[in-house]
């Protein structure tokens, strides 16, 4: 028997009792099948192995890790270059993919690894900082990483909160909580669908750029009683949309005139919404599906059980390339980043087979599946045919849960 609870009792799963299986409720006390691992997982043990991993990565982080980043700053460069040379042509998918895809990496790879702190210790340059990239001052956030959120903001609603509050009601990302709305609407199922399709093409606007701007302010407010949402038109989106849609295009009207002008504010345009697309692919499915839980508890930081949430409310994705894994944003190793969001990508494509074949050994549920069959988990959750798994309270680890802090809204 392990430290992670009691033996799970027998049973024969019947319409009477499947409402009392783990999977439906916190309040559940008989394991379903497929949580049965939970009574028998040595918490403490597992804790020790995800920690060993992690420090013997963290300590031999150095110029390879660097080098590596600096090419992958280089292929999302290099995507941008091509877009904005050829966006005056016609419109065409060329210059939208590239465009895209160099926003994308830009964010989900440069600044998303960054601002988590994955170079701070082997980047002797300071460039790559936690501390000061994309911070500070306009032209920096237009050096380093210019888009529709604050970097400031970000890290607030993202490495904070989202990192620290996984799968809990206090998770600003926790997608069937945020689309419960959706979720209990009583309209037809093709205009649920319709709606999800609507969101993936626009969701940086209605949900990333407010969301990350409201948390930053909330915080502000707490710490300096400064009021909500001033600046955000401003401050958030205005700098982006100047940049990227009057100042990047303007030599084409200076040189080439207004169809050239209109072309290449088309593929901009366009650009954006298969970016918004193919973000929403990559970031969205990485913490929802039927698979995945969801818990009523918060827990105390980098113990067992946060180590141990990481990994079942997250899934991978397809990996092993730095061209397959440039394409996923680098967000495919999601259980990785979670266990130790301060390590670069290179440490995550190292870890990831340590880390599937530690999660066999201790009979750990694992997730890493095609990308798709992922967005197709996800959008199920967000029409409410399917719900995620509650984790039971009974199972819980009660050495690392907070005392009387549930996992409160936000």
């Amino acid at each position: 028997m392990g430290k992670g609870g009691e033996a799970p009792p027998s049973f024969i799963v019947s319409d009477e009792n499947k409402e009392l299986l783990s999977g439906k409720s916190y309040a559940a006390t008989k394991l379903a099948p497929e949580d049965a691992w939970m009574a028998t997982l040595d918490h403490e043990k597992f804790r020790e192995d995800v920690h060993a991993i992690g420090k013997a990565l963290g300590a031999e982080q150095g110029p390879k890790d660097v080098a590596h980043l600096t090419k992958i700053v280089w292929w999302s460069r290099l995507c941008q270059y091509v877009g904005f040379a050829t966006m005056w042509t016609c419109v065409n998918p060329i210059s939208i993919f590239l465009l895209s895809v160099g926003t994308l990496t830009r964010w989900t790879i440069i600044g998303h690894h960054v601002c988590h702190g994955g170079f701070d210790k082997c980047d002797k340059s300071k460039r790559y900082n936690r501390f000061t990239f994309g911070v500070g001052s306009l032209w920096r956030r237009s050096v380093d990483w210019l888009d529709w959120m604050l970097v400031e903001a970000w890290n607030v609603e993202h490495n904070q909160l989202h990192h620290y509050h996984l799968g809990e009601i206090a998770d600003p990302d926790l997608v069937e909580f945020n689309m419960d709305y959706l979720r209990t609407l009583d309209a037809p199922m093709a205009l649920k669908y319709a709606a999800v399709a609507f969101m993936s093409v626009t969701w940086k606007w209605w949900y990333y750029a407010p969301n990350t701007f409201k948390q930053l302010k909330a915080n502000e407010r707490r710490r300096a009683g400064l009021p909500p949402l001033e600046g955000f038109l401003s401050r958030v989106l205005g700098p982006y949309f100047v940049q990227r849609f009057v100042l990047m295009p303007l030599p084409v009207l200076l040189a080439l005139g207004f169809p050239a002008y209109r072309t290449a504010c088309a593929n901009l345009f366009l650009a954006e919404l298969m970016t918004n697309f193919h973000s929403f692919v990559v970031i969205a499915t990485n913490h929802a599906g039927f698979d995945l839980y969801r818990f009523d508890k918060h827990c105390k930081p980098r113990s067992s059980t946060f180590y141990l949430r990481q990994v079942i409310s997250s899934a991978n994705f397809d990996c092993g390339t730095d061209l397959i894994d440039f394409m996923h944003g680098f967000l495919n190793y999601q259980v990785e980043h979670h266990l130790w969001p301060d390590l670069s990508m290179k440490s995550y494509q190292k870890a990831q087979p340590m880390i599937q074949a530690l999660c066999k050994k201790h009979n750990v549920p694992y997730i890493k599946e095609n990308v798709f069959k992922r967005l197709w988990l996800l959008t199920k959750v967000m029409v409410g045919t399917d719900s995620m798994r509650k984790y039971p309270n009974k199972y819980e680890y009660a050495p690392d849960i907070v005392a009387d802090e549930p996992a409160a809204a936000h």
